[in-house]
């Protein structure tokens, strides 16, 4: 009987463990080349919105390609727990930082918004480093023919 009922449970507690998602693996180099794949495959598809393309990460820390277009939905958000720093790759726009987000929406880590009305404009473009610090509402604005970054999305202690 003891032996049933440690098989039954065991079938119900196996399937859960195996959807857990492990971390991704670490990736600590990436090459020119490697990066201007990534950087031609997101211009071939020319897709509105924030294209994404981890280059490197290490536990919480991605360095990410993010790519936009003109015409690309708003993208004002706020990082309640992580700072971003950003170098402008090609392209550029007009960044909006501090203010207070429009239509916010609160999803957990983030929190995203239509707009951002009081914020800080500043024109950016390629070769531009810019620090967001966490809880600051930035939105990237009027994209210039495209906007390519290279972001990492830093942790910070509360």
């Amino acid at each position: 009987m003891k032996t049933m009922l440690v098989a039954g449970l065991l079938a119900f507690a196996l399937p859960a463990v195996a959807q857990e998602k492990a971390p991704p693996p670490a990736k600590l180099f990436a090459n020119a080349a490697e990066v201007d794949a990534a950087l031609a495959k997101v211009r071939a598809e020319k897709k509105p919105g924030n294209n994404v393309v981890v280059l490197v990460s290490v536990g919480p820390y991605p360095a990410q390609l993010e790519y936009r277009i003109p015409g690309s939905p708003p993208s004002a958000s706020i990082h309640k727990a992580q700072a971003e720093f950003i170098y402008v790759v090609a392209g550029g726009c007009t960044l909006i930082t501090g203010g207070t987000l429009t239509d916010p929406k609160d999803n957990g880590a983030n929190v995203a918004g239509s707009g951002i009305t009081g914020g800080t404009s500043r024109k950016v473009a390629k070769g531009d480093y810019i620090m967001v610090p966490p809880n600051t509402p930035h939105q990237y604005a009027d994209v210039q023919g495209e906007l390519a970054m290279v972001t990492l999305h830093m942790p910070m202690q509360p």
